[in-house]
This record gives structure tokens, C-alpha cells and sequence, in this order.
């Protein structure tokens, strides 16, 4: 885990994008965790992730209580 004070942070700014990749970092101010860095690129690619996560629990959720739809239907519909 990157794990780096504030001031580093600061001192640091211009080159944390190419120093982060896709590797976030954690931010301790007075020794403890404060915030959590990453690049917006490192980001969209989560949200992108948490977004099929949703549809594949949703999926589940809607197979389990039985809303299924035929292959046929669903071609037709299309």
C-alpha cells in the first residue's frame, strides 16, 4: 500500500499523476488516514467496475425472483 504524509502530497503535486498509475494513494495528515489519492483515469475505471458489479447483482436479484424473460421474446423486442 503507497502510504505517504500530506506534505508529500504537496511537495509532490506536479508529478503524483505519473508517480500513481493505477496505484492509489493514502494520505496520513498528523499520522493518521485522510484521504485516498488516484488518477482519474484509475477512477473511471472503478466506477466503470462498481457499474457492472450493479448490473450483474441486479441480473442475479431479477433471476432469482423469477423476472426472466424468454430469448425469443427478448429478440423480438429488439
Amino acid at each position: 500500500m503507497n502510504i505517504k504524509p500530506i506534505s508529500y502530497m504537496k511537495a509532490n503535486a506536479a508529478k503524483l499523476h505519473d508517480e500513481l498509475g493505477f496505484e492509489p494513494m493514502h494520505i496520513t495528515q498528523n499520522g493518521h488516514e485522510s484521504l485516498v489519492v488516484q488518477t482519474a483515469e484509475a477512477y473511471q475505471m472503478q466506477q466503470e467496475k462498481y457499474a457492472l458489479m450493479d448490473l450483474l447483482i441486479d441480473r442475479e436479484t431479477n433471476i432469482s425472483l423469477g423476472k426472466v424473460n424468454d430469448l425469443d421474446e427478448f429478440l423480438l423486442s429488439v
